[in-house]
């Protein structure tokens, strides 16, 4: 019998796509790692997605937060997001299976599945294989989120009972907000709630651009993030400013009619995690106006960076977010964003500073430990 091997699964490729939360979480889990147990890593399998068509169905080794993983791509992603025509999600499952070989999957092996869909696929290879889930947000209505869906209402109402047994069968379930702790805890007794983790910044105290206020979004254009009605307020803001949209997706030509080439607006399209960094270093205030959310990443990103947010109140944002100390709340309206604005730039410094204290709860160190020591039970490492 060798060695349990650990093995990540996601559709992303472990060190810059897609760009958004999901995985500067798993990066984040991967540099805990790195530091905590560097005499591990060698039994660590990365599997996932690449833009690059020749990574696909080899295993090679890649950087990631310190240490040097074991990578296998299983299918080919589109950097274009507005142009994604498959699903690729369904193209992952079957990359699964074509290099099921590579993956070499054993009963020993602990699985940490990132995208649910997985699940399916390892317990098929493996029955009764020992699968950790970390759920990005709830399950529970995730169909509603899946385009694909749209036009599919028997293949959605199946794929949303699957995601149920995912929640039951997973031997545990990490999960980000408290709302959804209560909800899965209904079906698996090992749910645990961790939340997301940032590397936290050194302090660096903020002031406004009083002559021109920076607003930033990133994230998807995509129809829950609802980013139509920001375009609208800082189009119409009574002071100086200029937002600029970080991200890419099927929303995109949409949003671009709307900004119909006012200066004030700029789309970057998707950058790299570093250029996001950059990007709030120079930015005063973080918009998001999403109809859906678990817990945002790219929020806790901002106020590491000391960066006040505007935001609607969905998910578990307010989990994360004091409004009124390091925030402000809308209702997605248009006036209700403008009010926030003017609340942020009356006193900008006292909610840059409240906005960098909170982030220190979300150490990366802090959060990938209790998610570690829950796998460990399985790892005994």
């Amino acid at each position: 019998m060798g060695k349990p091997r650990l093995i990540l699964y996601d559709t992303c490729n472990y060190r810059d796509y897609p760009v958004g939360g999901q995985v500067t979480s798993i990066k984040n889990f991967l540099r805990f790692l790195s530091q905590e147990y560097p005499e591990h890593t060698g039994e660590v399998l990365l599997v996932g997605v690449s833009c690059d068509a020749s990574e696909v169905g080899k295993v090679k080794r890649i950087s990631n937060g310190g240490g040097e993983y074991s990578f296998l791509a299983v299918t080919q992603a589109s950097a274009d997001l507005s142009k994604v025509k498959k699903s690729l999600r369904l193209e992952y499952v079957k990359g699964l299976w074509k290099y099921r070989k590579l993956i070499g999957l054993t009963r020993e092996d602990c699985n940490y599945i990132h995208t649910p869909e997985a699940f399916g696929a390892v317990r098929f290879l493996r029955p009764g294989a020992i699968c950790y889930v970390f759920s990005h947000g709830t399950y529970l209505d995730m169909w509603q989120r899946v385009r694909f869906f749209k036009k599919a209402p028997f293949i959605r109402k199946a794929f949303q009972g699957f995601l149920v047994h995912v929640i039951k069968k997973s031997t545990a379930i990490f999960v980000l907000e408290q709302e959804t702790l209560e909800n899965y805890s209904v079906y698996n007794k090992h749910t645990v709630h961790v939340g997301n983790s940032i590397v936290v910044h050194p302090y660096e105290e903020r002031k406004l651009h009083e002559d021109k206020i920076h607003f930033l979004y990133a994230g998807r254009l995509s129809a829950v993030k609802n980013v139509g009605p920001m375009i609208k307020a800082v189009k119409s803001y009574g002071r100086s400013c200029d937002f600029t949209i970080l991200g890419d997706g099927e929303e995109r030509k949409q949003l671009e009619t709307l900004a119909d080439g006012n200066e004030r607006i700029h789309f970057a399209g998707a950058v790299s995690p570093d250029e996001v960094q950059e990007t709030m270093k120079a930015a005063d205030m973080l918009v998001m106006n999403s109809t859906f959310e678990g817990i945002p990443m790219i929020i806790l990103e901002a106020i590491s960076r000391g960066l006040p947010v505007i935001t609607t109140d969905v998910g578990g944002i307010k989990e994360v977010l004091t409004y009124g100390k390091d925030s402000e709340v809308t209702d997605g309206s248009v006036e209700s964003i403008h009010s926030a604005m003017d609340k942020i730039v009356a006193d900008y410094e006292r909610y840059a500073k409240a906005a960098y204290e909170k982030s220190l709860q979300f150490d990366y160190r802090k959060v990938n430990r209790k998610v570690f020591d829950v796998i460990n039970e399985s790892l005994q490492w």
